[in-house]
């Protein structure tokens, strides 16, 4: 499998777990959540036993009181009691519906509580009709007491029984609980380690291809210097070779021109001589300037922004320092063809009779500006160069890795008022005779 397919593997895996654990997760807290709810169902059941006990006591002391007092303000107590008692009774069968055995005794509460009822109100009506007794009273409160052990022992065992799922739901929900931490944690480092495969295999890509633009950039720039020792060597051969075969027939014609004056073939043929070793000196000194070697950037660059504006009819204000020391070889000859490449582009694509050309020290930085007043390069095309260093054609691409291979860096700014390039090479610091005011000069076509 490739880089990629592993990159993409990884990442995919790690997507599909998290949603596998979410899904789990989901349903360890569904099944929580269900616990949850039957433990307070439980400690609910309770909550109506001890409420239906407590109501039944206090209907028992209200009996017993109006029994001894007489009082008839404490019927109505007795009555709201009873009522109470039933409600709770009613709260107690409709909690307990999902467990059959609770039914059946929730009807057995039922009917003693109802006897109990009956009892207490036996009770009272003999004392409101004249008709009690110690020992009628007495033999009824026996009868509650029994209807109260045997209301205790039911609800007692209803209790335990409560209390018995409450602590097998209370299990579930600690066991639930602990699954759904299992699961998270689990979820959580299984995740962990997959994105970290991911990122492990995102940067050993970004690692292969660095490596990549690296060896592509020293092959780049491998070819440019090749190229600038192929563009010297063949200007060294134009001009010592070719050039000398050239002179020597000039001489020879012009001995010839000497025995036969005023032969007109003889004329043209010199005047094509000269033609051509000119055209080879200018081609020699386009390829390489001697001007470069000998005197340095200043000259050669004065020298060529010259014959530019002969050549193709472009004014072009020039603007350059006068340094007493030049520049390294390496940073003249870069800063050379970056000029050389932007005036060729500005005569070729800019459609515009006027350029600037400014060559300064700023700092510790050599700055390069051509710039030029035509149509512009398209938006697409400048954003693509400052991003990758790609499009716009060779010459700008070479101008922007000869200018990154010394450490430097190019500009380039463009719009529907022209188009202006600019070079930056760091150059060691100079001394103050290094920074001249700099001369202005045009040069025209």
């Amino acid at each position: 499998m490739s880089s990629i397919g592993k990159v993409n593997a990884a990442l995919v895996a790690a997507i599909v777990f998290l949603f596998l654990s979410s899904c789990a997760a989901y349903l360890a807290f569904s099944r929580l959540s269900t616990s949850e709810s039957w433990v307070r169902h439980t400690r609910d059941v309770q909550s109506a036993l001890a409420q239906f006990s407590m109501t039944t006591a206090r209907a028992g002391r209200i009996r017993a009181e109006y029994v001894d007092s007489g009082d008839t303000s404490l019927l109505d107590q007795q009555a709201g009691a009873v009522v109470q008692i039933r409600n709770a009774v009613a709260s107690i069968q409709r909690l307990t519906a999902d467990n059959s055995q609770e039914q059946v005794n929730c009807r057995k509460l039922a009917d003693l509580s109802e006897q109990r009822i009956a009892l207490m109100d036996q009770a009272i009506v003999l004392k409101r009709t004249g008709k009690s007794s110690l020992l009628a009273q007495a033999d009824i409160t026996r009868k509650i007491v029994a209807n109260a052990e045997a209301t205790d022992g039911l609800t007692q065992g209803m209790y335990e029984t409560e209390e018995r799922l409450l602590a097998e739901r209370q299990n579930r929900v600690s066991s639930s609980s602990t699954i759904t931490q299992g699961i998270l944690i689990t979820s959580l480092f299984l995740a962990l380690v997959l994105f970290l495969v991911h990122h492990q295999l995102l940067m050993d890509q970004v690692a292969a291809r660095a490596r990549a633009e690296t060896a592509q950039r020293a092959l780049s720039a491998r070819l440019l210097t090749l190229q600038d020792a192929e563009r010297r060597k063949f200007a060294r051969e134009l001009h010592d070779s070719v050039g000398q075969h050239l002179a020597a027939m000039k001489m020879a014609i012009s001995m010839l021109q000497v025995k036969l004056p005023g032969d007109a073939i003889l004329k043209d043929c010199l005047k094509m001589l000269d033609d051509s070793i000119a055209e080879t000196r200018t081609i020699s000194h386009l390829l390489h300037p001697p001007l470069l070697d000998e005197a340095g950037l200043n000259s050669a660059s004065r020298w060529f922004v010259e014959g530019f504006g002969k050549r193709s009819g472009v004014e072009v204000k020039l603007e350059i320092f006068d340094g007493a020391v030049r520049l390294p070889e390496a940073t003249e000859l870069v800063l050379f063809r970056v000029l050389q490449e932007s005036l060729t582009n500005v005569h070729r694509h800019a459609q515009t009779t006027r350029a600037d050309v400014s060559l300064r020290i700023e700092g510790n930085q050599v700055v390069l500006r051509v710039r030029d007043y035509g149509l512009g390069m398209p938006p697409e095309v400048v954003h693509s160069l400052q991003e990758t260093g790609s499009a716009g054609g060779v010459g700008l691409a070479g101008m922007t890795e000869r200018v990154r291979e010394i450490g430097g860096k190019l500009e380039i700014r463009s719009s529907s008022a022209g188009t202006e390039i600019v070079a930056r090479v760091a150059v060691q610091p100079r001394a103050k005779q290094d920074r001249f005011p700099s001369t202005m000069q045009e040069v025209k076509g």
